[in-house]
């Protein structure tokens, strides 16, 4: 469970290319026109801890999760995130609560339920930052509750899901032949 320097190298590239996307997935959300129902927007939530899934699922060690989502989130923030360093700090709250399903999983659990469920805690931690920081505090308790479950959602499929799917099909090229979460999908490409 040690970490080795090519995990760090790659939990350093995909998080650093997560920030890069973030950052143009900002952009993109400020420029759509405001949502009335504040539950509709949260369906777009998950793609901003998409680092948080894909590295702990290739490399496997505890705390990539929180490592990838700091990352991606000090990226984002250095790149000119239009949020400031809170695209930094949300990032660390997402981390916590991946890293949390995995956790849980005693970092033993690498299956796709298992990461979709993993990146759904990150909805949690992203509902706790946003409640002190974006105003979810300010919605009705109706509306917390759905912000909450459609961010979890999201969180399974946009950051469980994709990074699943990136993960296989990086994984059937056999660059990953050298990480664990690479190597199941090898045989795929056989």
């Amino acid at each position: 469970m040690q970490w080795k320097m090519r995990d760090i190298v790659l939990t350093a590239v995909l998080s650093a290319m997560s920030g890069a996307i973030y950052l143009g997935w900002d952009f993109l959300f400020k420029a759509l026109p405001p949502v009335v129902n504040p539950v509709a927007s949260a369906a777009f939530n998950g793609l901003w801890w998409i680092a948080g899934g894909i590295v702990p699922f290739i490399i496997r060690r505890p705390g990539a999760a929180l490592l990838a989502e700091s990352i991606g989130g000090f990226v984002e923030f250095a790149l000119g995130s239009p949020y400031g360093i809170q695209a930094f700090t949300i990032g660390i709250a997402q981390g916590l609560g991946i890293e949390l399903g995995f956790m849980l999983g005693r970092y033993r659990r690498y299956n796709l339920v298992w990461l979709m469920m993993s990146c759904a805690l990150g909805g949690i931690g992203n509902y706790i930052y946003s409640y002190f920081y974006y105003g979810v505090n300010l919605y009705s308790a109706v509306n917390q509750t759905g912000y909450l479950l459609v961010t979890m959602v999201s969180g399974a499929v946009l950051a469980g899901l994709l990074s699943w799917l990136v993960a296989r099909a990086l994984g059937r090229t056999g660059v990953l032949g050298n990480f664990l979460g690479g190597r199941e999908f090898e045989s795929e490409a056989l």
